[in-house]
């Protein structure tokens, strides 16, 4: 603003003005900042989810992306396409169908009667979206029963009728779908939610400024969009408030009967949408605490199962063996069974058997123990003045007379007196919210019953980036390298920096900083050295302990990251038969090489759970995090311009301003903005990129790029045989073959060309193509730019070509100085390995090879037995630790005493 008055711009507005309108224009569009108060009295503000999500409905760029349906198809790769929304409730599914373009305002409805043109009735019981794989043709269908009935009229005794119409209503048969009564003639749309929570550095500095915030995304969109920063929609943040505070005020606004109304600019017309909460992905810890589990440190360790114990159990044949499978599984309703009888302990007085219940279960609420702390140290009040103390106690056991079991039955009543007072008091709590609580659900304020249609335990996804990259990947690249001497390390920083990285889509590997840096790496790390490290563990690497197993670890690890970064799925069963057998090869391994690892390290059993979360959720991706991560740095922003007074208050009113600019600009119906602004938007891509909207233009496959002016050069074929023969020495170049010349006299250098897979192949690249079927002379290797099917990743057979090293100068400041480090001189042998640990087009290259190229064997044939050979030696090793501390502990106690002893005499 200072610049446009200084420039002479007219009617620049002042800042309070400004500040003025943008909270208008904010409020007009509807989005509030609310204040809430949680159970343990802690005062935040968040954004509505309704009010967030039903932008979506009325933005021109987001609406057309929006998939309202499940989707049925030969291949997975969104949330609705995958087998969780199969089996879901229909009543937790879209409720309404339309032919929006023939018929817009006839309006279909599951579990109502409807007629088909060929005059059968029916009554839907679930819509769909229908998918040919070949032509991607989509077909609205829907799974329906079909009514059948005599056409003939027969006669029945009238005293046979029991019930009309208002009886069968009455007794749940829904003559009229109540939707429909509440639509009034609008639309009805179901909205898939993924919630996410962490806590969060409000600072940009490394000073910790503890904050937990809590994010969400519209899971009916593609994932493709869900990864921009554009569509993830922020809730809340406070430094004092825990996720699960938050979380109960997120979701006031969700749950199958809570519809919302919406301007939808595709159908030009008000809808209805409700909200529906279908995934919680976070770091494992957070995720435990969503699940009101005891932690990664209980006994029961695992949120998703009832797998653990105590250590000498783990330590048996069939406690060990349950580690490497998945176990009973938890349910929501099971745990809160375990929450209510926590409290019902509670009120006993005992702390002891709560804590052994909690250890047992594995359960233990961070909300519920608010409350069992309290009603611990009431029970022991109220049981100290009506039954201890002889001042206060109750009149009855005054009677000296009441002994034995008489005095203990009235004990018991008044212990029961005691219990139902407790009780009476925990459904009033927290007060400040009681009052608000319709009556007749007042005693339900004890236990949150299961959301509609979400179990924690099943919808807390296993994250690739915390479970896998920051955890099975870091612990195979920390047992390496601390086995490993300097001179070793430095052997690795020199391989890992002359890997090839095209056809892996990421930026050349700075083996010297991974190697400096080995205990700080993060997730982008650990996911280039799961591609490429294992080209590089030649024998002088593996010269420690368990060197040939390692390799074998660094094996089953990268190609089992290749298999879970798939962003498609073509055959769900293939695909899951051999994720469980990779999965089980590298627990195997790590069994061979550390068999009490498993027993420390949790991650590695909550990776088995990570099979039926992608059978019920689609590919792992889509559940990641990363994103979350990098829109933390919007937060970030909006917390350092806050003065901390309010730190909740400021950032979700000023994330609240975000969302209405976002809106404004991209053309939303609520508050648009001018033609001027939106053509900007749309043309400038330094504005999308600070929103966080990316739409790159598709690239056409078979587009060859031309070179620049002054690098290009026309030759004949003649010439350009000699050049390229020059350059190759493999022994069957074929560029000569007379049958391989085109008809053209004239060639010119290109810069790079477009794949079938949109890939960008540049000169050196390796690709696959397909040969035509009319091709005669098998010599001929050359392509016609449409038939390159992909780009894929080769690795030097280094060890075999016996590369050397030699002094490279070093690049700093974009210049070439004096300064020399060691760099990878390759072999004249020409042998590549494919690199099948490549995460960029894996699914690819394993549909293209054979399939006993890709399909992986087992490392054990009879697990069973080997996990009894490993559970031995654990158990041996760690009786021995246990008694080598009690050992330890016994003679420090005799040393206590006996030093006490001299100091009194």
């Amino acid at each position: 603003m200072w610049v446009m008055k200084e420039c002479g711009t007219p009617d620049v507005p002042s800042f309070s003005a400004l500040r003025k309108r943008q909270s208008e224009l904010t409020a007009e569009m509807g989005l509030d900042t609310n204040r809430r108060v949680s159970t343990f009295g802690n005062e935040f503000y968040n954004n509505s989810a309704a009010q967030m999500f039903h932008l979506d409905w009325a933005n021109p760029l987001v609406r057309p992306h929006i998939r309202p349906y499940v989707e049925v198809s030969s291949t997975v790769s969104e949330f609705y396409q995958a087998e969780r929304l199969q089996n879901t409730d229909v009543d937790l599914l879209q409720l309404m169908w339309a032919d929006f373009k023939n018929a817009p305002g006839q309006y279909f409805y599951i579990k109502e009667l409807a007629r088909l043109r060929d005059g059968r009735f029916v009554i839907p019981m679930k819509w769909l979206c229908v998918i040919d794989n070949e032509t991607r043709a989509e077909t609205d269908c829907a799974d329906v029963y079909v009514v059948e009935y005599e056409t003939a009229v027969i006669h029945i005794q009238a005293t046979e009728l029991i019930d009309n119409v208002l009886d069968l209503k009455n007794q749940g048969l829904k003559i009229c779908f109540d939707v429909r009564l509440k639509a009034q003639g609008r639309p009805t749309f179901t909205v898939g939610l993924m919630s996410w929570a962490d806590d969060v550095s409000g600072n940009r500095s490394k000073q910790y400024n503890a904050h937990t915030n809590v994010y969400a995304a519209n899971l009916n969109l593609p994932h493709c969009k869900l990864q921009q920063e554009y569509f993830v929609r922020f809730s809340s943040t406070s430094p004092t408030a825990t996720a699960l505070e938050q979380l109960d005020g997120f979701l006031e606004d969700i749950g199958p009967d809570r519809w919302h109304e919406a301007y939808d600019c595709l159908l030009k017309q008000e809808i209805l949408f409700r909200l529906i909460l279908r995934v919680d992905p976070a770091d494992n810890p957070q995720q435990s605490e969503l699940c009101s589990h005891i932690g990664l440190n209980g006994n029961k360790f695992c949120r998703k199962c009832h797998v653990g114990g105590p250590a000498k159990e783990m330590e048996t044949h069939v406690g060990y063996h349950s580690l490497y499978e998945e176990g009973t599984a938890r349910t929501a309703g099971d745990t809160v069974t375990e929450i209510v009888s926590q409290m019902v302990t509670a009120m006993h007085g005992n702390e002891q058997n709560v804590e052994a219940m909690q250890t047992a279960s594995g359960i233990k609420d961070p909300i519920a123990q608010f409350w069992i702390q309290q009603l611990i140290q009431k029970a022991r009040d109220l049981h100290h003045k009506h039954i201890s103390s002889a001042d206060t106690q109750d009149s009855r056991l005054k009677n000296r007379k009441l002994k034995g079991e008489a005095r203990q039955a009235v004990k018991n009543k008044i212990a029961g007196k005691i219990e139902e007072e407790l009780m009476r008091w925990l459904t009033e709590q927290p007060a400040h919210r009681y009052s608000k609580i319709p009556e007749d659900s007042r005693l339900h304020i004890i236990s949150n019953a299961p959301f509609a249609g979400h179990d924690v335990h099943r919808d807390t996804t296993v994250e690739l980036l915390h479970t896998y990259l920051l955890g099975l990947d870091k612990y195979v690249w920390h047992t390496s390298h601390t086995a490993w001497s300097d001179a070793q390390r430095q052997i690795m920083a020199i391989r890992l920096q002359g890997s090839s990285v095209d056809g892996l889509s990421i930026f050349p590997v700075r083996g010297q900083y991974l190697v400096k840096y080995r205990n700080n790496l993060i997730g982008k790390h650990f996911k280039t050295l799961q591609q490429v490290g294992v080209f590089h563990l030649h024998p002088d690497l593996l010269e420690i302990e368990y060197g040939t197993v390692l390799l074998e670890l660094w094996k089953a690890t990268g190609e089992l990251g290749a298999l879970l970064f798939y962003h498609e799925i073509d055959n769900m069963s293939t695909y899951l038969e051999d994720l469980d057998t990779l999965i089980g090869n590298l627990l195997d391994v790590w069994g061979t090489i550390d068999p009490n690892r498993i027993l420390n390290k949790p991650k590695i059993h909550l990776l088995k759970h990570i099979i039926t979360d992608i059978r019920n959720s689609g590919p792992a991706i889509l559940f990641s995090t990363e994103i979350f991560e990098c829109w933390n740095s919007i937060f970030r922003m909006c917390s350092v311009l806050s003065n901390h007074h309010a730190p909740s208050h400021d950032i979700a009113a000023a994330i609240a301003d975000l969302e209405r600019f976002k809106h404004q600009v991209s053309g939303g119906c609520y508050v648009r903005a001018g033609d001027g602004v939106r053509e900007m938007f749309q043309q400038n891509s330094e504005i999308q990129r600070r929103l966080g909207w990316a739409d790159p233009k598709p690239l056409s496959p078979g587009t060859v790029r031309r070179a620049t002016m002054k690098k290009r050069m026309v030759v004949s074929w003649e010439v350009s045989c000699v050049e390229e023969e020059t350059r190759i020495t493999a022994d069957a170049c074929t560029l000569s073959n007379p049958s391989c010349r085109p008809a053209d006299a004239l060639w010119e250098y290109a810069q790079s060309l477009v794949s079938r897979s949109a890939d960008v192949c540049k000169e050196g690249s390796w690709v696959f193509y397909e040969r035509p079927h009319e091709a005669v002379n098998e010599d001929c290797n050359r392509a016609e730019p449409p038939n390159i099917a992909f780009i894929f990743n080769a690795q030097h057979d280094c060890l075999t070509a016996e590369c050397t090293t030699h002094d490279e100068n070093v690049h700093q400041e974009r210049r070439i100085t004096g300064l020399t480090q060691k760099g990878v001189r390759h072999g004249e042998m020409q042998r590549y390995f494919i690199n099948m640990h490549a995460l960029h087009n894996a699914a690819l290259i394993r549909r293209t090879l054979p399939r006993h190229f890709s399909k992986p064997n087992p490392f054990y044939i009879d697990r069973v037995a080997k996990h009894q050979e490993f559970s031995d030696k654990v158990s041996s090793v760690n009786t021995k630790r246990r008694d080598a501390a009690v050992a330890k502990a016994r003679d420090t106690r005799a040393r206590k005493k006996e030093a006490q002893e001299l100091q009194v005499s």
